[in-house]
């Protein structure tokens, strides 16, 4: 009997490790692989098998007999952690789209990762345009659902320290609530509830490409 596997990339951030708890708890699956690329906290954990791998090279399949339900994509980093641009962009724009790519490869049904609000291929922001040049890559890699969330300045414990984040939530948590309309997406969003949506964009995997925007990560992970 096949064992129904979702794939894991970026289970130590700040997103990835809600990512986690749900997905050992849940029991919408029996194995949980967790890619990368070197060991981490949850070897020996129930249903859990790590695979160390450079993203560059991905093995080609990941395992007999496994029915691959979705691939959760939680990577990112920022440039000033990366070094540099150029360390930047493999991170939150190659990785994420060499990851579409394998989960298509492998006959995957869905794949479902995070962006950032506002993110377009056009626009003057490294970040954003990064990002925004991401989604492209990752919708146009042939799976047959694609999920790619885009929430807003993040609420929630970082193992590092974000001081902009930081700044921005202080300033969002008083002017929320007049944040209404088209507003309402650029409201702080909580790394659980993200990771709570995720789960729920790979439950209804419908045929496409469909971007989730802030405040549907809301709706849907509350």
């Amino acid at each position: 009997m096949s064992k129904r596997t979702a794939v894991i990339a970026g289970s130590t951030g700040a997103i990835g490790r809600q990512l986690m708890a749900l997905l050992i708890a849940s029991p919408r699956f029996d194995k949980i692989i967790v890619l990368h690329h070197r060991p981490t906290p949850y070897a020996g954990q129930p249903k859990v098998e790590q695979l160390i791998a450079d993203f560059a090279a991905i093995p080609a399949a990941p395992g007999a007999g496994d029915d691959l339900v979705a691939v959760f994509c939680c990577v990112g980093t920022t440039q000033k952690r990366a070094g540099s641009t150029e360390a930047f962009q493999r991170v939150d724009r190659d990785i994420p789209m060499a990851l579409a790519r394998w989960a298509a490869a492998c006959g995957a049904r869905c794949f479902v990762g995070i962006s950032s609000v506002d993110a377009r291929a056009t626009a003057r922001s490294i970040y954003l345009k990064t990002k925004g040049e991401m989604e492209n890559g990752v919708a146009a890699a042939g799976v047959g659902s694609t999920y790619i969330l885009r929430p807003s300045l993040l609420a929630g414990e970082r193992e590092e320290y974000r001081l902009a984040e930081r700044v921005g939530n202080r300033v969002l948590a008083v002017i929320e609530p007049v944040m209404l309309g088209p507003l309402r997406k650029y409201r702080a969003v909580h790394t659980k509830t993200v990771a709570r949506a995720m789960l729920a964009c790979a439950d209804q995997h419908a045929p496409g490409a469909h971007i989730v925007e802030s405040d549907v990560i809301q709706t849907l992970g509350g």
